[in-house]
């Protein structure tokens, strides 16, 4: 996790908008021009996990830019604004222009050119950022948010609550809390995005150990070969903390290291018993399914088949 500042005055007064302006390009993709170069002021905090990004921030008048440039190395990233006081204007490419205020929230494309002009006062507001891949349950939901406001809901107050005080919290809180929240913060806006029954559910509870546990197999299929698969890795992958992962296999009645290996020793009966692979040794095959240690995968497969890989070739070479 990253905390990142920005603050015009932390630049000298001679070149502070240009300096600034420079800074901001690089790290948020927008061009910044201030209504007043004498009088202009703008502080964000931003806290990043990973893909998911919270931030705050205070502007005086100004523009910012997002140039179609600029929009194509943004990602495909969707920020909600919110205003907690004073107020702006947002237009995109394909939408129409959008007055936000507080009670209200916009559901930007980070994908999407666009102008974001704050009117001052100055205007203060809260910004989320989530992969879009994280909100892919809300369905229609999103597709109509997108470049448009929306009333502030219950649900939505309840997620920026969440996320500033995650903001706040954050530089306290162990890498794998952290990612734990992160995880509730992506349940929560899909549920704000009033996501389909089946989704909700997804976002309430059950469904989300559901889910997720399917998405963690998935990508242990994908990478059984791999020597150094463990829990760690699959957490960075999918963006969770190891202990969830391994909470969503105990709740199975298993373990993570259990499961990797089932999978990958029905992978080598399967290779074992496959007419193509007999010129395959027994010990090309325990690599190629993930096994670093012959000895230990002949113990495991034949505890586990009653027979030893050199039996179960045998067996199928003869048809039995």
């Amino acid at each position: 996790m990253t905390i990142l500042s920005i603050r015009s005055g932390d630049f000298d007064v001679a070149d502070r908008v240009e300096a600034f302006r420079n800074v901001v390009s690089t790290m948020t993709r927008v061009d910044v021009t201030p209504d007043d170069p004498r009088t202009f002021h703008s502080e964000t905090s931003i806290a990043i996990l990973t893909d998911l990004m919270i931030g705050h921030g205070s502007h005086s008048a100004s523009t910012a830019v997002r140039t179609t440039a600029h929009a194509a190395d943004a990602g495909d990233n969707v920020m909600f604004h919110i205003p907690l006081s004073g107020g702006c204007s947002i237009a995109q490419t394909g939408g129409e222009t959008a007055e936000l205020r507080p009670g209200l929230i916009y559901a930007d494309p980070s994908g999407v050119a666009g102008v974001l002009r704050f009117h001052g006062e100055p205007t203060v507001g809260c910004y989320v950022s989530l992969p879009r891949r994280h909100l892919a349950a809300a369905g229609a939901g999103l597709d109509a948010m997108l470049r448009r406001t929306a009333p502030l809901t219950a649900q939505w107050r309840l997620l920026f609550g969440y996320a500033r005080s995650l903001h706040r919290e954050l530089p306290h809180l162990p890498p794998e809390d952290a990612a734990q929240s992160a995880c509730h913060l992506r349940d929560l806006a899909v549920m704000a995005l009033g996501a389909t029954r089946d989704a909700s559910q997804i976002a309430l509870g059950r469904g989300v150990r559901a889910a997720r546990l399917r998405a963690v197999k998935a990508d242990i299929e994908r990478h059984l070969a791999m020597p150094d698969l463990s829990a760690n890795a699959v957490a960075a992958r999918n963006g969770l903390s190891p202990r969830y992962i391994r909470a969503l296999f105990e709740g199975e009645g298993t373990s993570f290291g259990d499961y990797v290996a089932a999978r990958r020793l029905d992978r080598a009966h399967r290779m074992l018993t496959d007419p193509a692979l007999t010129a395959r040794t027994i010990s090309q095959i325990a690599m190629d399914a993930g096994f670093g240690d012959l000895s230990w995968f002949n113990a495991r497969f034949k505890r586990s088949y009653g027979l030893s890989p050199r039996d179960v070739r045998a067996r199928a070479r003869h048809g039995s």
